[in-house]
């Protein structure tokens, strides 16, 4: 059997296998829309465009993934309405979304996801790379085959990353609202940096130096003098009614101890 025979017997093959779904376009030509199965209840198809090298099998078909039709006219008027709600989610800031909205679109993404001009590239090639390994044979009705397996996993890599997207807005934007309501931990070290500080700022060690100085005037009684240990009691006899003993004196008797 010739090349040209066995391109005639495939295409019979596939017109009783897609009666609706193929159509030819000449001699050597044809396309097959696939319909898509999706958790989504629009519809959604990919088109397997085939052009036939004269030396097929025994070379690679001419091949291209294009998007495919569901339906009549009316149907692309709602795509088309559909593609810009699409775009709109896409372009969508979901950090400026609280909550609700956000549930919202979880609910209905499955309905936004599109499969576009990327990702026919990628099935694409995908389908290129089996149509080099199966030269030599018809392999269409395989290539169709895993078209629309390839088109259904991109179909839900898609709305997975979308669904990633939007969860991770949701969970960055409740740990920015449960700051508000859990506080700043306290350590040991970052209190005493808050102490410090707070003193420093309002000035109480100095106002406590400055009021210390204005009472005492630089004198320490009697009884600071026992309670601190830095005389005897017979030189606190003078002091027991509340004199003042002189700090210099003091300092002078300190600094003449051995140690």
């Amino acid at each position: 059997m010739d090349n040209l025979e066995e391109q005639q017997q495939e295409l019979e093959i596939l017109q009783s296998i897609y009666p609706d779904e193929l159509e030819v376009l000449s001699s050597t030509r044809f396309q097959i829309n696939i319909l898509l199965d999706t958790e989504s209840t629009r519809k959604h198809a990919v088109l397997l465009d085939v052009t036939y090298p004269e030396t097929y099998p025994e070379t690679v078909p001419i091949l291209n993934v294009l998007e495919g039709y569901i339906g009549g006219d009316n149907d692309d008027d709602d795509e088309s309405s559909e593609d810009d709600d699409s775009e709109d989610e896409d372009e969508a800031n979901y950090d400026d979304d609280d909550g609700q909205t956000m549930s919202k679109k979880l609910l209905n993404l499955i309905e936004t996801i599109k499969l576009d001009r990327d990702d026919y590239d990628i099935l694409l090639r995908k389908i290129r790379e089996e149509a080099e390994d199966n030269v030599g044979m018809p392999s269409v009705f395989s290539l169709a085959s895993s078209l629309k397996d390839h088109a259904e996993t991109q179909f839900m890599n898609k709305f997975k990353e979308s669904e990633k997207i939007i969860l991770d807005a949701r969970e960055a934007r409740e740990r920015e609202e449960q700051k508000k309501f859990t506080g700043t931990k306290v350590t040991t070290e970052s209190f005493a940096k808050w102490r410090d500080s707070f003193r420093k700022e309002l000035g109480i060690d100095k106002r406590l130096d400055e009021r210390y100085a204005g009472v005492h005037k630089g004198r320490l009684t009697g009884k600071q003098i026992f309670e601190q240990g830095l005389a005897s009691g017979e030189e606190l006899e003078d002091t027991t009614d509340a004199k003042e003993f002189d700090m210099s004196e003091l300092k002078n008797r300190i600094s003449g101890i051995s140690i």
